[in-house]
């Protein structure tokens, strides 16, 4: 009944929103850091707690364990600017690149990164051996 599903975790997102760690919450709760890592976990049972963690975290009582709207959800994604473009070029088949892709972008942050490797893939050449060289 208590379990929360892999990364989402309202009450940890709560708690960091706030500026507090886990060890600053069970200080406020009267309990320990590894008693309210299980509540956050999904653990244990928070009801005789659920009070008290409304009034840090500053919101109703049945909010607690409540996750934000779906529109404050996807603008962090959206606002996140961590993200990843990796190409390697295989050193024996020309014209073959592994890309790890990850984050989000912009159309023209898209469009530049497949210009480049295009035109990666244009400067190097392989020989029958295998052995790369700068084309241009």
């Amino acid at each position: 009944m208590y379990k929360l599903a892999k990364n989402q975790n309202p009450l940890e997102k709560k708690r960091l929103n706030k500026g507090y760690s886990q060890k600053d919450m069970s200080k406020q709760l009267g309990i320990t850091q590894s008693q309210y890592s299980r509540i956050e976990k999904g653990q244990t049972n928070p009801k005789k707690h659920l009070k008290k963690l409304s009034e840090i975290l500053n919101c109703d009582p049945n909010k607690v364990f409540e996750s934000e709207t779906r529109e404050e959800i996807e603008n962090d994604l959206l606002n996140d600017k961590t993200n990843s473009f990796q190409r390697m070029f295989h050193e024996k088949k020309e014209g073959y690149v592994h890309l790890k892709i990850d984050g989000w972008f912009t159309k023209k942050q898209i469009s530049e990164n497949y210009k480049m490797i295009l035109s990666e893939l244009n400067e190097w050449r392989v020989s029958e051996k295998g052995i790369r060289w700068r084309h241009k």
